[in-house]
């Protein structure tokens, strides 16, 4: 990879301050009291961070090694979000006519960019399947693009692997930089950039003061190398390499066999998988009145969910969790290849470490591969 620009490790503070003065900047923040972490707004984290001096007492610091907890989706897509206010309003002249006034505060310029800085490679590709589903096509959702528009994505390639990593497995790798807008990897004394989007230019102008002018392009390069060459030798294969069509095929063979029931013996239809999934995108709407005043709001949803699928008849056609996580995978490895041309799985690895009964999505797909070949 060629190194395009370089910052030095010690002015990322202060070219992040200066990025905040005209952008709304998130950085991947640990909570040591909470072991979660988490993307906070970078503004909040200084303010803490003044907080923590006064106090003695340290509780956040930036994390750039690590995922975070949750996706960052939710900075696009929230996990409650109202989408209107609405009012009745009667006709004192005619009682029985009943009129309806809705009001909305989203607006096209209401929303600053952002810059989401310490993005790991697979949520950028996560931030790029929503898009595909949210964000393009004649049922573009003005409430996702309205905060994603403007916004740059920063990511930071993986220097370490860990058991639950399996981005390569799904077209990804460590430092795979095809979705993000700037590309950075860490190395001896600061981060190299190796990407620059269009997109990304004005931010790079903008920060031409932080980044260093004289670096030895060659020796980083050799570096980048080696790191790259040994990052993805780290991630465990737990199949061959497939294309999206191959895995779509084998998918459609499996719908009706019993392997599911056997890959989902254990499962206990938490949900939990599907909350910190960077590209599950279900939501549900609901309205919240009082009097002649209510509004409405979607919040997510989640295929796992028993009633998820209940009908008001009282059927439901995927009664058994079997049914459900059936979907899930399918969702991921074969309806949404046949749609946008991608497996919808980023290889992240959340739903692994997050499943208190320990499932695991990787058995999961090299179960119906092995089931198909057999």
């Amino acid at each position: 990879m060629k190194v395009l620009e370089f910052i030095d490790k010690k002015n990322i503070d202060t070219w992040l301050d200066n990025v905040s003065g005209k952008y709304e900047v998130f950085l991947p923040v640990r909570d040591m009291e909470n072991a979660v972490i988490e993307f906070l707004n970078y503004k909040d984290f200084k303010r803490t961070g003044s907080q923590q001096e006064a106090s003695g007492k340290k509780r956040f610091e930036a994390e750039y090694k690590e995922k975070t907890t949750m996706s960052p989706k939710h900075l696009f897509f929230p996990a409650t979000e109202k989408l209107f206010d609405f009012e009745y309003i009667k006709d004192i002249k005619n009682p029985q006519k009943t009129g309806l006034e809705l009001t909305t505060a989203e607006k096209e310029d209401c929303y600053p960019g952002k810059v989401l800085f310490g993005l790991k490679p697979c949520d950028a590709d996560g931030i790029a399947r929503l898009d595909k589903v949210f964000n393009e096509g004649y049922k573009e959702d003005n409430y996702y693009h309205n905060k994603r528009k403007g916004s740059i994505l920063v990511s930071i390639g993986c220097k370490e692997i860990f058991p639950d990593c399996f981005c390569t497995l799904v077209g990804g790798n460590p430092f795979n930089f095809e979705n993000a807008d700037i590309g950075m990897i860490e190395v001896s004394h600061g981060y190299a950039i190796v990407k620059i989007s269009e997109n990304a230019e004005d931010l790079i102008n903008f920060s031409r003061q932080y980044l260093s002018k004289d670096f030895k392009a060659a020796a980083i390069e050799e570096e980048i190398e080696n790191l790259v060459n040994s990052s993805s030798k780290k991630i465990i294969q737990y199949w061959d390499k497939t294309s999206p069509d191959d895995m779509a095929a084998v998918m459609d063979k499996s719908i009706n066999t019993g392997v599911w029931d056997v890959i989902t013996s254990k499962c206990i239809s938490c949900g939990a998988c599907t909350y910190v999934c960077p590209t599950c995108f279900c939501f549900n709407l609901r309205d919240e009145q009082k009097n002649l005043k209510g509004q409405r709001y979607r919040c997510w949803d989640y295929c796992m969910n028993n009633s998820y699928t209940l009908e008001a008849s009282g059927h439901n056609p995927r009664a058994d969790k079997s049914q459900r996580y059936k979907n899930k995978v399918n969702c991921k490895y074969n309806y949404n290849i046949k749609r946008n041309k991608k497996i919808y799985c980023v290889g992240c690895g959340r739903c692994i470490e997050i499943c208190p009964v320990s499932m695991d999505i990787r058995e999961a797909v090299k179960m119906v591969i092995t089931d198909n070949k057999e």
